[in-house]
């Protein structure tokens, strides 16, 4: 029953985060948008996925910590490499 909620919380997070990335106006909101909606998605379903299948919550658990890690430093890379190469803070004009 838990594992049921919390696969559908990850789910709507994923789906969320994915209307984000279509409807937010400069990257950088796209990626705050993708970003946290993703990682907390994803750490939600592998606990869904812990609960459901303890034989294998060692893979899972490190899955988790790898998610949780990576997915926060690698939207950071991008936003710092966005801004080097002169990508503008806010709505785009059309010009």
């Amino acid at each position: 029953m838990i594992a049921n909620i919390l696969l559908g919380i990850g789910s709507l997070f994923i789906f969320l985060g994915t209307i984000g990335l279509f409807t937010m106006e400069d990257l950088y909101s796209k990626i705050q948008a993708v970003g946290i909606s993703d990682t907390v998605g994803v750490i939600s379903i592998l606990l869904s996925l812990i609960l459901k299948y303890p034989e294998s919550s060692g893979r899972l658990i490190i899955l988790s910590v790898i998610t949780i890690i990576l997915n926060p430093a690698i939207s950071s890379i991008i936003a710092y490499y966005a801004a080097k190469t002169g990508e503008k803070v806010g709505k785009k004009s059309n010009e």
